[in-house]
């Protein structure tokens, strides 16, 4: 009986951790806001698709997870909600010059036993982000193809597998955003990342319990947490819609660069998706 339990709590975990994927693989795949004037875009569209995606376990980390999943594509312009390239996000203000929105970021959880860095170490949950934005458009050009954005968001986390919820503490990661239109749409993000000595607990402390010889106690600090570079590409074509992201981690000189489960100072996490829109209002969105 106690195993018959015990696969069935395995097996729901499966199934929470699938849907999880699903939903992080929505915001992936679409990679980063489209904030292109929607005038002449519908107010909502409804399609499905594949994703594909390729990371570290954990930034540091020298092992690598691939997945690939099936993907909805949603898109709504509403005036304050809009779900499109950066999932879905409520704006406090959106004004021309300044917008004011929710910010979110996501991790994937990482099971120990498959990291040799971590091995005999509390597992990774999944990590979801949630705080403000600040966006200030630094420039635009005549035809609103071409614009520079500063965003400063500042996100508390909290580490979960669905049955139980821990704060982690914050991260504050602004960044410069250089986005053009030509058909294509593109954009290039570069930034520095700082978070709490918490949020760097999380992935890098190693308590004296799980020492070993090749492994010693490790208390992380809180402040600098390296740097990244984000390029997103996207395109419709009539029907289809294709997404390409790549973002680039490098931790050189971050306040945990020492921990022992650092085994490499950078990272590429890249991915792509492929949707076939099959639904469409005739109601034009909001500006």
């Amino acid at each position: 009986m106690l195993k018959l339990k015990t696969r069935i709590i395995n097996y729901m975990q499966k199934i929470n951790q699938s849907l999880l994927l699903i939903l992080i693989f929505t915001l992936f795949s679409t990679a980063y806001a489209d904030d292109s004037t929607p005038t002449d875009k519908p107010k909502w569209e409804l399609g499905v698709g594949l994703g594909v995606l390729s990371l570290p376990h954990y930034r540091g980390s020298d092992q690598r997870t691939e997945y690939a999943a099936p993907i909805p594509y949603v898109r709504y312009n509403g005036k304050r909600l809009k779900v499109d390239k950066e999932g879905g996000r409520f704006y406090f203000y959106n004004g021309d010059d300044v917008k004011v929105d929710l910010s979110t970021a996501f991790s994937f959880p990482v099971d120990s036993k498959d990291n040799r860095a971590r091995q005999g170490m509390p597992d990774i949950d999944a990590i979801i982000e949630l705080g403000p934005r600040i966006q200030f458009n630094l420039y635009e050009s005549d035809n609103k193809n071409l614009r520079f954005r500063l965003g400063l968001p500042f996100r508390a986390a909290v580490a979960t597998d669905i049955g139980h919820t821990k704060a982690i503490g914050w991260v504050f990661s602004p960044y410069l955003q250089l986005r053009y239109y030509s058909g294509w749409e593109s954009a290039i993000s570069i930034g520095p990342v700082w978070a709490s000595e918490e949020y760097h607990d999380y992935f890098y402390e190693v308590a004296s319990e799980y020492a070993t010889a090749s492994r010693p106690a490790y208390d992380a600090k809180a402040g600098y947490s390296g740097s990244r570079i984000t390029l997103t590409v996207s395109r419709r074509f009539n029907r289809i819609w294709f997404g390409f992201f790549a973002k680039y981690d490098n931790l050189n000189n971050a306040a945990f660069i020492d921990s022992p489960l650092i085994r490499q100072k950078d990272s590429l996490m890249m991915g792509f998706a492929l949707s076939w829109v099959f639904k469409e209002s005739k109601q034009r969105g909001h500006l």
